[in-house]
C-alpha cells in the first residue's frame, strides 16, 4: 500500500503544483504560541513535544491502523494521499529557474542572486561572491532543497507510514519556535539515514566512480550534517576555477543536478515498488 500512496501522491504533486504556493502551518504555530517554548525548560518543551507532535502522529497511525476491509482500505489510501500531498507541498520548485535562467543568460548575476535567495535561501553572503561561486551555492541550495522537501518525507513514510512523514515535519516546525538543542539534535537524527541513503542514490544515478567511494566514507559517520553529505558526494571533484568557469554551461549543469535528483527519486520509487511486489512491504 506504500507504494500506490507514494506514487499516487507524486503523480498528484505533479499535476497540482502551483508556483509560489506556500504549506499553511499557521493553525500548527497557533497551537505552539501560548506554550513559549523560547522560554520554558527542556522538561517543559518535552512535554509539549509530546502532546504537539509525538501523540498526533501516534493517533493518525492507530486510526489509518484500524480502517480495513475493502471500503476502509480505500478511505486510508485517499487520507493518506491528501495527507502526504500536504506534507510533500505543491510548489513548482522547477518552474522559480525561469526567472534565475533569465538573469543569468544577460549576465546580470546580481538580479541572479536576489532571484535564487528569494526561492532557494541562498545566503546573503553569496551576492559578493563570483559567478563560479554563485553557480556552486545555487547548485547545492537544489539538492539541498530536493533532499528537504521530498527525500527526508519520503524515507520517514517509507520507514512509518504518512505518520512518520507528519512527525518529521511537526518537529521541523516545532523547532522553528522553541531553538531548543535537544530539537536540532533530533534533527540531525531524522536526516541521518535519509541523506545518507542518498547519498548513495546519487552514485548510482550518477558518477559512480568518483561519487561511490564519498558516499560509502560517510555511512557510518555520525557526525556530518545533510548539507556536508550531499555536497561532497555531488561537488566533491569540482575543481574549476574562476579563470576556467564557463557561464554559458551553468545552466546547464543546474538542469542536471536537477534531473539527477529526479532519476534519484525514481530509484526510490522502484525499491519500494520491489519491496511491495517481493517482500509484501
Amino acid at each position: 500500500m506504500k507504494f500506490i500512496v507514494l506514487l499516487f501522491t507524486v503523480l498528484l504533486q505533479r499535476q497540482t503544483k502551483h508556483q509560489g504556493y506556500q504549506r499553511n502551518n499557521a493553525w500548527y504555530l497557533r497551537l505552539l504560541k501560548p506554550f513559549e517554548l523560547t522560554e520554558m525548560s527542556t522538561k517543559g518543551q518535552l512535554a509539549v513535544y509530546l502532546a504537539l507532535v509525538i501523540l498526533p502522529c501516534f493517533a493518525i497511525s492507530f486510526g489509518l491502523s484500524l480502517l480495513g476491509g475493502v471500503f476502509g482500505s480505500m478511505a486510508s489510501i485517499v487520507i493518506q494521499v491528501l495527507l502526504f500531498l500536504y506534507i510533500l507541498g505543491r510548489d513548482d520548485f522547477s518552474s522559480r529557474f525561469k526567472d534565475y535562467k533569465n538573469c543569468w543568460g544577460r549576465q546580470d548575476y546580481q538580479a541572479a542572486y536576489h532571484c535564487a535567495q528569494q526561492f532557494l535561501s541562498v545566503e546573503e553572503h553569496t551576492q559578493s561572491q563570483t559567478p563560479l561561486q554563485l553557480h556552486k551555492s545555487v547548485q547545492h541550495a537544489v539538492v539541498s532543497a530536493w533532499f528537504k522537501r521530498f527525500f527526508v518525507f519520503a524515507f520517514w513514510f517509507i520507514v512509518s507510514g504518512v505518520g512518520g512523514a507528519l512527525w518529521c515535519l511537526l518537529t521541523y516546525w516545532f523547532y522553528t519556535q522553541s531553538k531548543g538543542l535537544w530539537v536540532k539534535s533530533l534533527l540531525h537524527a531524522v536526516a541521518w539515514a535519509p541523506v545518507r541513503l542518498l547519498a548513495v542514490s546519487i552514485a548510482l544515478a550518477g558518477d559512480f566512480v568518483h561519487s561511490f567511494s564519498t558516499a560509502s566514507r560517510f555511512m557510518l559517520d555520525f557526525e556530518s550534517d545533510s548539507q556536508t553529505v550531499l555536497h561532497e558526494t555531488m561537488f566533491k571533484h569540482d575543481e574549476r576555477t574562476d579563470d576556467s568557469f564557463d557561464c554559458t554551461q551553468a545552466m546547464g549543469e543546474l538542469e542536471e543536478s536537477n534531473q539527477l535528483m529526479q532519476r534519484c527519486a525514481v530509484i526510490w520509487l522502484l525499491v519500494v515498488a520491489c519491496l511491495t511486489v517481493f517482500a509484501g512491504f
